[in-house]
């Protein structure tokens, strides 16, 4: 903005979930409601919406004024041309000194004014500029102000999953047998990111889009920084709402403190896209959640880790979908990215909130602790379904700062919303999206309501359901190596989706007749199996598989002498391991590169210098490990110290 007049952005909605159905990706957003939810109505509740002690309040609003104009030019309009109908729209309106500040990536352009327009003046500067021919359409860009529909309570001086009764709630434990979230990266379009330990491990590259000087508090427009620079307004801390949302969906968990999150393995990006007292330009998020899902965004550079779920955890009052949000939402849809929104929080129709009243959203209610719809949560027909967001009596623990006006140290807190509410269900979906990368968002919804367990009529979700529900696909180097050796008549199906080994390149699981084959891929060793039935494939899962011996460097090989081995390599350390099998010596491994495994590939490898029987003991002197000669019966143990080498005697 050019002037210091007060100006605000959109607000959020504290509380939002994320839904997968089972389409294709290429399928339109839904025409409206399906009968079931025509049906939903505002649901009877206890304590109404007074329970979060903001009333009717507790939803962001629509400023009268704004300074910018969207205009759609029609294609391969010249600037010049442009600009002539801007100076036309100057002479006869009160838009002063138009000029064109960003251009959306749905090549929209936007104009900002001198001066703030209202409503009336707005909607005469519209008419104008769609009376030129050059022009295809042109709509206010609207100024949200986040009421942050939330409520803020104390820090405990505790481990926190005791707090976290929303992810037992909808069954979280029992889905990460299905998924984990490995390989998925779920966007936060909020208030940007902060320094957290139970969030920096999980998070990757992300961007500020706040284009509004005057309340992005970090002195610049966009750039590469999605700092949260505080969301606080007069009267009101800081609630580090885009933080409390990033931990719901994917806090870093079994890491001996904190939280966990819904989807425990996957990534966090953080679009910044609302600033002081969360407020944002309607285009500003339109962009900010397109560039998320990998949607090219002119003067932004090409995100090279799109997100595959989006969570927009905002409402603002309005009776329809603007059209630059409408259009950023079926953009993502095409491609297969759901956008998870806030239902909103002020206890009426979402037909009336937006972007819950954008066509092909995945709009999310918040439920109890007691499993009843929240006194705060918006109903009705565009909800798809519901999940903890909490209330007084029961909030949402989640990742925060304690800085009130200012950034403080990292720390944990709760909040109330339907804001929270979102990020559990797109905790879900990423669970869902690593059994199937290629889930398109119909599918996503369908899936999400057909398995979620009735609530007042409404849909919550249930994630060990939702995540079973979804048939692991094979993709890429693994699918061909799997369909170019028989496929499921040989390997059976997958049951689950492409993993993280944890030391480089990736692994999924096929089971054929209960018998569970491992194929792994990296670039270091292209795509190689391992048989978790076999005497190797089964020492191998209990070494603690990629992680303890590697990655498999060949498949299963037989020897000279009627046993087998296969030989395993850790891409990080180069590390090399045979596993070697026999039926007198069973399964053991042998590390070639120590000096015991040195010693024994000198004096003939298995043929001579016997299969192990051991791993390799190591003792407060060295080491030791012992071998058998499969033909001659003859035991030896290997011994090594530091001073006197390693020295071959007979045992047994």
């Amino acid at each position: 903005m050019k002037t210091s007049a007060a100006r605000t952005l959109l607000t959020l909605s504290l509380s939002t979930l994320l839904v997968a159905t089972t389409a294709p990706a290429v399928a339109a957003p839904p025409e409206g409601p399906t009968p079931e939810q025509q049906a939903q109505v505002q649901p009877p509740t206890v304590g109404g919406i007074g329970s979060l002690g903001r009333g009717t309040g507790a939803q962001g609003t629509v400023l009268p004024e704004t300074d910018r104009i969207v205009v759609k030019f029609k294609d391969e309009i010249p600037a010049a041309q442009k600009e002539n109908v801007l100076a036309e729209a100057e002479t006869s309106t009160e838009i002063e000194d138009p000029e064109i500040v960003k251009t959306t990536g749905n090549a929209e352009d936007v104009v900002e004014s001198d001066t703030l327009l209202n409503k009336a003046e707005q909607q005469a500067v519209v008419e104008t500029i769609e009376e030129d021919p050059a022009v295809e359409s042109a709509e206010p860009d609207l100024i949200v102000v986040n009421a942050l529909a939330a409520h803020a309570g104390s820090t405990p001086n505790d481990r926190y999953w005791g707090y976290q009764w929303g992810p037992r709630n909808i069954g979280v434990p029992g889905a990460w047998w299905q998924g984990t979230g490995d390989g998925v990266v779920i966007g936060v379009a909020d208030t940007g990111q902060i320094n957290h330990p139970d969030l920096n491990q999980r998070t990757v590259r992300g961007y500020d889009f706040l284009s509004d000087l005057y309340h992005s508090r970090d002195g610049n427009g966009r750039d590469s920084n999605p700092q949260d620079m505080g969301d606080w307004s007069t009267g009101r801390a800081n609630w580090w709402h885009g933080a409390h949302v990033a931990g719901i969906a994917a806090a870093h968990t079994n890491n001996g403190t904190g939280i966990a999150g819904v989807a425990p393995d996957a990534r966090i990006q953080h679009a910044r896209v609302l600033g002081a007292d969360g407020r944002g330009y309607v285009s500003d998020i339109a962009d900010g959640v397109m560039w998320s899902a990998g949607i090219a965004i002119p003067g932004v550079p090409r995100n090279t880790t799109p997100a595959k779920v989006v969570n927009l955890s905002e409402a603002w009052d309005a009776t329809s979908c603007a059209p630059v949000m409408q259009n950023a939402v079926n953009r993502m849809h095409q491609i297969g990215v759901p956008l998870v929104v806030a239902a909103g929080n002020a206890g009426k129709s979402a037909n009336l909130a937006s972007p819950a009243n954008c066509g092909g959203a995945i709009v999310v209610g918040a439920t109890s602790s007691h499993n009843r719809i929240t006194g705060y949560s918006n109903w009705g027909p565009m909800v798809d379904v519901v999940a903890p967001g909490g209330d007084t009596n029961a909030q949402i623990w989640s990742t925060v700062n304690t800085g009130k006006f200012s950034l403080g140290s990292p720390t944990y807190g709760d909040l109330s919303g339907t804001s929270m509410a979102a990020p559990h269900v797109s905790g879900v979906i990423a669970l869902m999206k690593e059994r199937n990368p290629n889930l398109g968002v119909e599918s996503i919804r369908n899936a999400l309501r057909n398995t979620g367990v009735n609530v007042n009529g409404y849909r919550k979700v249930d994630a060990n359901r939702a995540a079973r529900a979804v048939v692991p696909t094979a993709r890429g180097a693994i699918a061909t190596y799997y369909n170019s050796r028989g496929g499921a008549a040989v390997y059976g199906p997958p049951t689950t989706g492409e993993q993280s080994t944890g030391v480089g390149g990736v692994v999924q699981t096929f089971v054929r007749n209960g018998r569970a084959t491992k194929i792994y891929w990296s670039s270091q060793t292209g795509a190689r199996e391992v048989k978790t039935w076999t005497g190797i494939g089964a020492r191998h899962v209990s070494l603690g598989g990629a992680r303890g011996v590697g990655i498999p460097f060949n498949n299963e090989q037989p020897t000279s002498t009627g046993g087998a081995y296969q030989t395993f390599v850790n891409p990080q350390t180069n590390k090399t391991t045979k596993i070697l099998w026999s039926s007198r010596s069973m399964a053991n491994p042998i590390v070639e590169r120590s000096a015991i495994g040195q010693t024994w590939a000198r004096n003939g490898y298995e043929a001579k210098a016997g299969y192990p029987t051991t791993g390799e003991v190591r003792t407060s002197t060295g080491a030791y490990q012992r071998f058998i000669n499969v033909k001659t019966g003859v035991r030896t143990q290997y011994t090594w110290t530091p001073r006197g080498g390693v020295k071959v005697s007979r045992v047994g």
